[in-house]
Order: C-alpha cells, then structure tokens, then sequence
C-alpha cells in the first residue's frame, strides 16, 4: 500500500501522508514516496502550487520507532548517506525535505497535531506553512542522542534566527502552533489548515507559473548568492517575464476584469 498518497485539482496537487493509525510515522519508504512524487510533480507544468499535510489528526510524528532501532543498529548505512546527490542532499531522508525545494512551485505545509523530529522538518522544507493553534513542534532528535538531520540545522535558522534554532535544538523544546508563529516559524494559522491551505494554493495556483517560479527561485537565491548577484538575477527574471505570452494573458485579464468591475 502507498504511503503518500496525492491529487491534482485545477494546477493544485494535494500531498498527503497516508499512515493515520500510526500518527503518519516515517519510514524509509514514506521517505521514498516522499522523494518519487516530488520529483513527480516537478516534471508537470499543471501544478502552480503543492500542500503537504498528512491524514488524521496529525501532520507526522516523527520517525517510526521500529525505524529508528534498524538505524541505530545499521548507523550511517540505514539512513542512505551513501546515496547519490539529489540536488545538495545525499542522505534519504534529508532528500524527503529538500525535494521540496526542488520543485519549482510554491509549497505550503498544512500542519495539524504534531510535526515532530523528521514530521517538523518535512515541514520546514515547504515555502510556507499553515498551522493550527494547538499543533506542536518539536525537534526532539537530542533526546535520541542524535541531532535534526533532515535539513532541519540548516533550515531552521533561515526562520527563526540562529540562537531560537539553536534553543530549539539542543533543548528538544516543544511548542504549539501560537508560539510557532511568534517565532516565525508559522507563517499563518487557521482552524483547519488543510482547508486553508488549498484556499491559498488555489490563489497562488491562479497566478502567472512563469511568474511563480521566478519568485521562489529568487528569494531561495537570495540565501546564497551576493547581493548585486540577486539583484542581476531580479533583472534576468524581468527580462523573461515582460513582454511573454503569459505575462500579456495576465495583463490582459486583469485588465478586462478592473473593467467588469467598474460598470
């Protein structure tokens, strides 16, 4: 049976982690799924925009307890180090993260419950994230003797600054969804997430493509480029955009619509 499980809508896919009864625990093959229907979805020029959530009352757990006694017993071999690049990730599970950097569309994280060790950086790998006020986060890795090692020492930081992260981290704090977005953790939070989210990947979804990438292309860029190369980058997108089939549509329509509305 598959773990993740997605649909696509009118240019939204809809990503979900499918392990309710087991509070969608991860386990190498989640973490597989996760890479193969990300790298899926990249490929199709549909989907303007992914949410990631997953089914039952929460977002994910955490890593499978039965999963991490076999890496605990294998070391570095059973969480993939060895494998081949995927972007800057090598290791598995870190891929299950950054592959969502990889795409080229928005990404929002609806986070209902907990989002735990590996569950908050799944969600720390999306470019926005919807939580509810009684979710929790938590990266709990230092409790295992081990530290967060799906992007989650290198994500973290872009969010909430280097000493909140560094907190976070090596106390294995966990914190509900208001403190989450005091911290800038969460970028918004709703009653039910999941249903705002797809409310606003369908705004997003109705957008320019051309325009959508660019955005999240450059602000990714702006992380670790210098500044006057960010600003060429900013002039090579406006240069692309100006004047393109897509770009006269959208004029076109939202001019047409300004119009409509002023009769």
């Amino acid at each position: 049976m598959p773990q993740i499980v997605h649909s696509i809508a009118d240019g939204v896919a809809h990503v979900e982690i499918d392990r309710a009864d087991k509070l969608n625990s991860l386990t190498r093959d989640v973490f597989e799924e996760l890479v193969e229907v990300g790298l899926h979805l990249s490929t199709l020029p549909e989907v303007r925009a992914i949410v990631l959530s997953g089914r039952g009352r929460a977002f994910s757990a955490g890593l499978d307890l039965a999963e991490m006694a076999r890496i605990a017993e294998e070391g570095p071999s059973g969480i993939g180090a060895d494998g081949d690049l995927l972007g800057s990730a090598r290791a598995l599970a870190q891929k299950a993260v950054h592959v969502w950097s990889l795409v080229e569309v928005p990404v929002i994280a609806a986070v209902t419950g907990p989002a735990l060790g590996g569950g908050m950086q799944i969600a720390l790998g999306a470019d926005i994230r919807v939580a509810s006020p009684d979710s929790q986060f938590s990266l709990m890795e230092i409790k295992w003797g081990i530290i967060p090692d799906m992007c989650g020492t290198q994500l973290l930081p872009r969010l909430v600054g280097p000493g909140m992260a560094k907190k976070l981290i090596v106390t294995g704090e966990a914190i509900g969804g208001v403190e989450a977005q005091r911290i800038g953790l969460v970028e918004e939070l709703a009653e039910d997430p999941i249903a705002r989210a797809l409310e606003l990947a369908a705004d997003i979804a109705a957008k320019s493509r051309q325009a959508l990438v660019w955005s999240k292309r450059l602000v990714d860029l702006s992380y670790s480029v210098p500044f006057a190369e960010g600003l060429a980058a900013e002039q090579q997108a406006l240069s692309e955009l100006l004047g393109s089939d897509e770009q006269r549509r959208v004029v076109e329509e939202r001019l047409t619509s300004m119009r409509a509305s002023r009769r």
